[in-house]
């Protein structure tokens, strides 16, 4: 929600409120549930189911703030409205999914928190940019330093990925509900909101597809959280078979 057409836009609105209303309530499920809806046999890990809970709420979270902000607060300020919703959003929703995407790979505990410190320059550009009014500071040169950041996470994320892959192959027979190749598409499809994201300036197609995009997100995730096994509760491996 970045310009004011969204706001006299009632179907907009509309969508926009319900999709907040069916990220929270898939955050809430996730949260809450301990059984699973799509696959009742499947142990998925908790961790992901936390951290996935834990976006979904979030995003939630952010398209209140950007309505809030956005009508009640910071109305004769677009660009510190902007600097801070924005800002918002790119320190807890990138984290957020970082986080999600790392505990889907169950051959070790991969460390979030140097992800986590390399968006505290976010922070600080964010807080010069308000202070200074100015916008390259708040917003322009925050989208660069997390557009880096992002695609080094990619390509650890991919090196960690095929680590992962080869790991399964080589230690279990049934690679039935264990491999998760498609959290790489997850991730190419993440590449494409970032963009529509960040480079909305207010057009209403984008801000309509920005909306349908979380849809197919919450609908993806849930699926991929409720259809992974648990490893550490699965027998069916290599090392366990008896000799030929």
């Amino acid at each position: 929600m970045y310009g004011q057409e969204s706001l006299l836009d009632y179907t907009f609105i509309m969508l926009y409120g319900g999709v907040c209303m069916l990220v929270m309530a898939a955050g809430l499920y996730l949260w809450l549930r301990r059984n699973n809806a799509i696959a009742p046999a499947v142990n998925p890990p908790t961790a992901l189911r936390r951290w996935t809970a834990a976006f979904f709420l979030m995003a939630a979270l952010s398209h209140v703030w950007w309505y809030v902000i956005g009508v009640y607060w910071l109305t004769d300020d677009r660009l510190i409205r902007n600097t801070v919703t924005i800002a918002l959003d790119r320190i807890t929703l990138v984290p957020l999914v970082m986080a999600l995407l790392l505990n889907m790979l169950q051959d070790c505990r991969r460390r979030l928190w140097p992800w986590v410190v390399a968006h505290i320059p976010i922070v600080v550009f964010t807080a010069v940019g308000i202070a200074k009014h100015d916008v390259f500071i708040g917003i322009e040169l925050v989208h660069y330093w997390q557009l880096a950041v992002i695609l080094l996470f990619v390509i650890y994320y991919i090196r960690s990925l095929v680590q992962y892959g080869r790991w399964l192959h080589e230690n279990y027979v049934d690679l039935e509900h264990k491999e998760v190749w498609q959290s790489l598409v997850f991730v190419i499809v993440l590449f494409v909101v970032y963009d529509v994201y960040t480079t909305n300036a207010g057009e209403m197609i984008k801000e309509y597809l920005a909306q349908v995009i979380t849809i197919v997100i919450v609908g993806f995730l849930i699926w991929r959280v409720e259809t992974l096994q648990q490893l550490e509760n699965v027998v069916i491996n290599k090392s366990e078979l008896p000799p030929p």
